[in-house]
């Protein structure tokens, strides 16, 4: 079977729909935030740029269903770095570069707040 091609004619279009799927596979609420916080038109018109096939007569992206695949993982990724990101600024989980895996990893806190505010255990003394 042959691939298709496509030509993108509203750009805008595009992107912002595409956003909003790839943010909408990440939170079920991406509706209620912001996805210009996430990432930019202009950042996804570069994604767009970076992973098409060319560009046709009217000066249209060209797409195939593995491009619009990419942009679309691309896009989830980036929101989801992002996220992640904006929790580590906020101190609500850690994060690090890994060098052997070479990005970075992000885990959640401990509550050392919680684990001071614990009683401690006492042992029982023996009586001899």
């Amino acid at each position: 079977m042959e691939d298709k091609v496509y030509a993108i004619t509203d750009m805008n279009g595009y992107v912002i729909d595409m956003r909003k799927a790839a943010a909408k596979q990440i939170s079920e609420n991406a509706d209620k935030d912001d996805l210009d916080l996430y990432i930019s038109i202009d950042q996804m018109i570069g994604l767009v740029e970076s992973n098409c096939l060319g560009y046709d007569d009217n000066d249209c992206p060209l797409l195939n269903e593995d491009c619009n695949e990419q942009i679309f993982l691309e896009t989830a990724s980036w929101i989801n770095n992002v996220g992640l990101a904006k929790l580590a600024g906020q101190n609500l989980i850690e994060c690090a570069w890994d060098d052997e895996i070479n990005e970075m990893v992000f885990w959640h806190k401990e509550d050392t707040q919680n684990d001071q505010q614990k009683p401690k255990r006492k042992r029982k003394r023996k009586n001899s």
